[in-house]
């Protein structure tokens, strides 16, 4: 997959999430971050590139913009 940060609207350095990535997401509304790992997508994002969905630490599963994640550790494949 393509790192070209600028393509997603991200700032420099910042690498793309795939699937079985570990992740940390930075909410905007709070200070917590959150961390989960990047399932594959849903139906309805499965052609956007611009969007990731993930299954968080707290068993809930979000779709996100693919550049407020920040990857932490990458899977195993």
């Amino acid at each position: 997959m393509s790192s070209n940060y600028e393509m997603y609207g991200a700032e420099e350095g910042w690498e793309h999430p795939d699937v079985g990535d570990l992740v940390e997401i930075a909410s905007k509304s709070s200070l917590k971050t959150e961390m989960g790992v990047v399932v594959p997508p849903n139906d309805y994002i499965k052609n956007d590139h611009l969007w990731a969905q993930v299954l968080l630490d707290n068993g809930k599963m979000k779709v996100y913009p693919k550049r407020e994640l920040k990857v932490i550790q990458r899977g195993e494949g």
